[in-house]
């Protein structure tokens, strides 16, 4: 691994673990193993290097959805693969995007900006699966807006409460009954 994919891994790990403002630049630096100065070589700045991050996290989501067939069941398939991820860090952590959304939607407008992608990319998938599905096209545009906000409200109740009812809540809620979903 080069060293710039290296500290994007290294810094998702630490920003997805403790907070963006939470970490800083010498953290980094030791954790990857560079001299302090070597930063500026790789990144213009720490701003510079979130973003890097947040892309990283939405390649990794894009990466996770294309695995599954593009059907509700493997809509269903996508969340679960990502309950059991967060489940087996002990409902810690939470989504990085949607950590990122609270921590720093208000107080910076390039990383507000660059999480869009996230959910532009999300609710696009989810609708042109439900249209697939047959689907009103205001009805998909909708339920997959809702989809994706019900996710990362799922994703934060289950972190506060250590647990994972709001996940089953959510997969009841949104398969079996908003999306007709028999295998559940």
């Amino acid at each position: 691994m080069e060293k710039r994919e290296k500290i994007i891994s290294v810094s998702s790990e630490l920003f997805h673990k403790y907070g963006y403002n939470s970490v800083g630049l010498s953290a980094i630096l030791k954790a990857v193993g560079l001299p302090k100065g070597s930063f500026y070589y790789y990144f213009s700045s720490k701003e510079d290097l979130l973003l890097e991050v947040i892309r990283y996290f939405v390649n990794e989501t894009i990466a996770l959805f294309n695995s599954f067939p593009k059907t509700i069941q493997g809509l269903f398939g996508f969340f679960n693969a990502y309950f059991d991820r967060f489940e087996s860090m002990g409902f810690t952590r939470g989504c990085p995007i949607g950590n990122f959304a609270l921590e720093l939607s208000d107080v910076n407008e390039n990383a507000r900006q660059c999480l869009t992608s996230w959910t532009q990319f999300m609710e696009n998938e989810i609708e042109q699966l439900l249209l697939e599905e047959k689907h009103d096209a205001g009805e998909a545009v909708r339920l997959s807006s809702f989809i994706v906000a019900a996710f990362e409200g799922a994703i934060l109740k289950a972190k506060i409460e250590k647990s994972k009812k709001s996940l089953e809540e959510f997969n009841y809620v949104i398969f079996k009954n908003l999306l007709r979903y028999k295998e559940l």
